[in-house]
Protein backbone atom coordinates (compact mmCIF):
# COMPACT_ATOMS: atom_id res chain seq x y z
CA UNK A 1 0.00 0.00 0.00
CA UNK A 2 1.27 3.45 -1.08
CA UNK A 3 -0.08 6.81 -0.18
CA UNK A 4 -2.10 7.82 3.09
CA UNK A 5 -4.25 5.93 5.09
CA UNK A 6 -7.11 7.47 6.79
CA UNK A 7 -8.14 5.35 10.31
CA UNK A 8 -11.31 5.95 12.87
CA UNK A 9 -11.40 3.92 16.10
CA UNK A 10 -15.56 3.64 16.42
CA UNK A 11 -16.29 1.99 20.20
CA UNK A 12 -20.01 1.24 20.44
CA UNK A 13 -21.44 4.39 21.63
CA UNK A 14 -19.71 6.76 19.15
CA UNK A 15 -21.41 7.45 15.89
CA UNK A 16 -20.61 6.96 12.11
CA UNK A 17 -22.11 7.60 8.69
CA UNK A 18 -22.86 3.72 8.36
CA UNK A 19 -26.49 3.08 8.89
CA UNK A 20 -27.73 1.67 12.04
CA UNK A 21 -30.44 -0.43 11.20
CA UNK A 22 -30.97 -3.68 9.55
CA UNK A 23 -28.38 -6.16 8.86
CA UNK A 24 -25.31 -3.35 9.78
CA UNK A 25 -21.84 -4.47 11.01
CA UNK A 26 -22.33 -2.60 13.55
CA UNK A 27 -25.13 -4.70 15.40
CA UNK A 28 -22.85 -6.91 15.59
CA UNK A 29 -20.05 -8.19 17.52
CA UNK A 30 -17.02 -10.97 16.41
CA UNK A 31 -17.56 -14.25 17.96
CA UNK A 32 -15.79 -16.54 15.93
CA UNK A 33 -13.36 -17.44 12.59
CA UNK A 34 -13.08 -20.64 11.25
CA UNK A 35 -10.79 -20.99 7.91
CA UNK A 36 -9.62 -23.96 6.80
CA UNK A 37 -7.74 -24.74 3.10
CA UNK A 38 -10.98 -24.49 0.96
CA UNK A 39 -13.50 -22.39 3.16
CA UNK A 40 -12.82 -19.43 5.54
CA UNK A 41 -16.12 -18.12 7.47
CA UNK A 42 -17.14 -15.24 10.35
CA UNK A 43 -19.90 -15.44 13.37
CA UNK A 44 -21.27 -12.37 14.14
CA UNK A 45 -23.61 -12.17 16.91
CA UNK A 46 -26.61 -8.84 17.50
CA UNK A 47 -27.93 -8.45 20.52
CA UNK A 48 -30.89 -10.53 20.57
CA UNK A 49 -28.09 -13.74 20.56
CA UNK A 50 -29.31 -14.03 17.16
CA UNK A 51 -26.05 -15.94 14.74
CA UNK A 52 -25.00 -15.29 11.72
CA UNK A 53 -21.93 -16.93 10.17
CA UNK A 54 -20.47 -15.66 6.77
CA UNK A 55 -18.32 -17.17 4.34
CA UNK A 56 -15.50 -15.32 2.68
CA UNK A 57 -16.88 -12.65 0.17
CA UNK A 58 -20.44 -13.03 0.93
CA UNK A 59 -22.09 -9.94 1.86
CA UNK A 60 -23.55 -9.05 5.26
CA UNK A 61 -26.35 -6.43 3.44
CA UNK A 62 -25.71 -4.78 0.25
CA UNK A 63 -22.59 -3.64 -0.35
CA UNK A 64 -20.34 -5.02 2.80
CA UNK A 65 -18.56 -8.07 2.03
CA UNK A 66 -16.23 -10.03 3.92
CA UNK A 67 -12.88 -9.57 2.39
CA UNK A 68 -10.70 -11.06 4.96
CA UNK A 69 -10.33 -12.46 8.08
CA UNK A 70 -7.35 -13.97 10.34
CA UNK A 71 -7.40 -15.05 13.94
CA UNK A 72 -8.15 -11.41 15.37
CA UNK A 73 -10.11 -10.16 13.17
CA UNK A 74 -12.87 -9.73 9.90
CA UNK A 75 -12.49 -7.54 6.78
CA UNK A 76 -15.45 -5.93 5.29
CA UNK A 77 -15.06 -3.83 1.90
CA UNK A 78 -17.73 -1.51 1.89
CA UNK A 79 -19.41 0.17 -1.20
CA UNK A 80 -15.58 -0.02 -3.07
CA UNK A 81 -14.34 2.96 -1.60
CA UNK A 82 -13.19 1.78 1.94
CA UNK A 83 -13.13 -1.01 4.87
CA UNK A 84 -14.27 -2.38 7.77
CA UNK A 85 -12.73 -4.29 10.41
CA UNK A 86 -14.24 -5.15 13.66
CA UNK A 87 -12.17 -7.52 15.94
CA UNK A 88 -12.92 -9.17 19.19
CA UNK A 89 -13.27 -6.24 21.34
CA UNK A 90 -15.93 -5.38 19.03
CA UNK A 91 -13.49 -2.38 18.42
CA UNK A 92 -14.40 -1.51 14.21
CA UNK A 93 -12.29 0.31 12.49
CA UNK A 94 -12.78 1.92 9.41
CA UNK A 95 -10.09 2.63 6.97
CA UNK A 96 -10.21 4.50 3.61
CA UNK A 97 -9.30 2.81 0.43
Amino acid sequence: MSGRTEVTLLENNQTSNEPKSGESLYNFKLVGVVASENDSFATLINASGDTLTLKLFEELSPGVKLIALNNKEAVFERDEDSYLVINFKNQIVERAR
